[in-house]
């Protein structure tokens, strides 16, 4: 009896836990068809500043030493090795620059950062839908920009994953600064604005389309290997289930027999006397 009653709340607790990984799941498609959409426009767009980059001529110089590192990961679990991937081309990353300051995007990524002996020096959350980008776009461009120039750095590298398919974790490292324009001998000059100010305005939009970009990548590739992940979890909790379920029949089977094998030895006792 005890058992039964074990295994019944082990039953509830089990389905229990798949309703919240099947809406983990759900949460996780829905995020990632909505960030698919988006990357494909991001890239379409960047590509655009960066022809408008070749028409001004801008130029962000390299420092004297030093390398910063901006690390984007997730900010929630539930999708495998995800962030260890992503964490283990940062920290080669890193080591092959050697010093230089490390910002980290996502929570889960900075700690395991710290765990290899990386030092972060600021960690942001990760945004889990694409409307949150926004609000991290302009305070992650501040941070690097300005210390590229405060620390004057050699150069200034994103490690994220790309994202080339549901599931698939594809970490690499980026180039973001400094920033040079091949053939700028030769290029158009821009009309009816100076020279400086259209270069400032699309080295800005350079770096924002940039981090957007790559924001969107890690997001939709974040997304795809947690709706693998849920998928998995989500089978190895419905055959768990299954068989707890055929394990608590069984037992009633039994018990159902043990009682009418009982009732059966206590009506010939009684006819035998």
């Amino acid at each position: 009896m005890r058992s039964d009653l074990a295994g019944r709340r082990r039953l509830r607790s089990l389905e229990a836990l798949g309703e919240a990984v099947g809406a983990m799941k759900s949460l996780s498609a829905h995020h990632l068809r909505e960030a698919r959409r988006s990357v494909e426009q991001a890239r379409v767009y960047r590509s655009g500043v960066e022809r408008m980059l070749q028409e001004a001529g801008a130029v962000i110089a390299q420092g004297v030493e030093g390398a910063g590192v901006l690390v984007i990961g997730a900010e929630l679990g539930l999708c495998g090795s995800y962030n260890s991937q992503v964490v283990a081309e940062a920290a080669a990353r890193r080591a092959a620059l050697g010093g230089g300051p490390t910002y980290c995007v996502g929570r889960r990524a900075a700690s395991l950062l710290r765990r290899r002996g990386v030092a972060v020096l600021r960690e942001h959350a990760m945004p889990t839908s694409v409307a949150g980008i926004s609000s991290l776009l302009l305070q992650l461009a501040e941070e690097v920009l300005g210390r590229y120039a405060e620390d004057r750095l050699l150069s200034f590298d994103i490690v994220s994953s790309r994202f080339t398919g549901v599931g698939r974790v594809s970490p690499e490292s980026v180039r973001l600064l400094p920033l040079e324009v091949a053939n700028a001998e030769a290029r158009p000059r821009a009309r009816h604005v100076r020279s400086e100010a259209f270069a400032a305005a699309t080295m800005r939009e350079f770096l924002y389309i940039t981090l957007h970009d790559v924001l969107l990548d890690a997001m939709a590739s974040e997304h795809g290997a947690r709706l693998i992940a849920t998928q998995s979890a989500e089978k190895w909790l419905e055959a768990r289930a299954r068989g707890l379920r055929q394990q608590l029949a069984a037992a009633r089977r039994e018990a159902s027999t043990q009682e009418v094998i009982e009732v059966a030895v206590g009506v010939r006792a009684r006819h035998d006397t």
